[in-house]
């Protein structure tokens, strides 16, 4: 296989792990707070994103929880993965992996940036986990804090991803001919 077949290859198959393990990730986070509030897993489907139960106790905490979990358990975990990263690595799926899941990761984000400008509006998207979060978190706080908040956080995480070189090896590893 030439070296440009090969990169494809590895960018493709990237790009698909880094999917499903953002799906995971997110919907572990959400089956966490479930389990949590003492309720049963019914279904945990990779295929169609979702995780669902039944009982469970919940309070306007573990309902705030339950909501932004799908998101803070995978930046969590990437900015766990991006403190461990070694730059000095030279495998190209781990360059590339590494930088795709660390976009995808941070770009899930931006729903929680965005979406809070709509909710003032009252065009929020109906059942997304970011308006069911603001449906409780505006009782007590404006909805732009959330905004101001997910922002900071996607500004540190691509510093992060600057800093330990996940940026210039990814670069590298594109621009590579051999």
């Amino acid at each position: 296989m030439g070296h440009k077949m090969k990169k494809l290859v590895t960018i493709v198959f990237a790009i698909l792990a880094s999917g499903v393990a953002y799906i995971v990730l997110h919907e572990l986070g959400h089956m966490i707070i479930m389990l949590s509030a003492g309720a049963k897993i019914t279904e945990f489907s990779i295929l169609t994103a979702h995780v669902t139960s039944v009982g469970g106790s919940y309070n306007n905490l573990s309902d705030l929880w339950l909501h932004v979990n799908g998101v803070a358990f995978p930046v969590i975990a990437l900015m766990i993965y991006m403190l461990l990263y070694s730059k000095k690595t030279k495998n190209m799926f781990y360059r590339i992996f590494s930088f795709v899941f660390s976009v995808c990761t941070i770009g899930t984000m931006g729903a929680w940036v965005f979406i809070p400008f709509l909710y003032v509006q009252g065009n929020a998207p109906v059942g997304d986990d970011v308006t069911d979060f603001l449906y409780n978190f505006t009782h007590d706080h404006h909805p732009l804090l959330v905004s101001g908040v997910a922002l900071f956080i996607m500004t540190v995480a691509i510093a992060i991803m600057i800093k330990k070189g996940i940026v210039k090896n990814y670069i590298l590893e594109i621009r590579s001919e051999v």
